[in-house]
């Protein structure tokens, strides 16, 4: 990945992990600042690297929320907890497209270089 590709993507990530969270605590900041970043992302570019970033973020921020709620819930008696499963679901969607966008920025990245295509090892 080029320094612009993997610099969007460690910006999305890092914007993708605080405005996940805050999206669950303060809703309006939380959504706007994901917002605002996506629609930033979306016209200055690389898009897929920033965007994939983002979705990797939110996703696995939710994930590790949720899951630990989910997890610790079932151990706890009189948790109020019920459904959450459908939020974990949605953690873990929001985190796989968020992966998928990152290969796809890998690969095109690795395209405009004309290397090969090869793991870091």
């Amino acid at each position: 990945m080029n320094g612009r590709v993997r610099t969007g993507w460690i910006a999305g990530l890092v914007v993708g992990a605080a405005g996940g969270f805050l999206a669950l605590e303060f809703p309006t900041l939380g959504w706007l600042i994901l917002v605002l970043f996506a629609i930033g992302a979306v016209i200055s570019g690389p898009r897929a690297g920033a965007i994939g970033g983002l979705g990797t973020g939110i996703g696995a921020g939710w994930l590790v929320l949720f899951g630990r709620v989910a997890v610790t819930c079932r151990e706890e008696p009189g948790c109020q907890a019920q459904g959450i499963e459908m939020w974990v679901a949605v953690g873990a969607g929001t985190l796989a497209i968020g992966l998928a966008l990152t290969v796809v920025a890998y690969v095109r990245a690795c395209r405009r270089r004309r290397d090969p295509i090869s793991l870091p090892s």
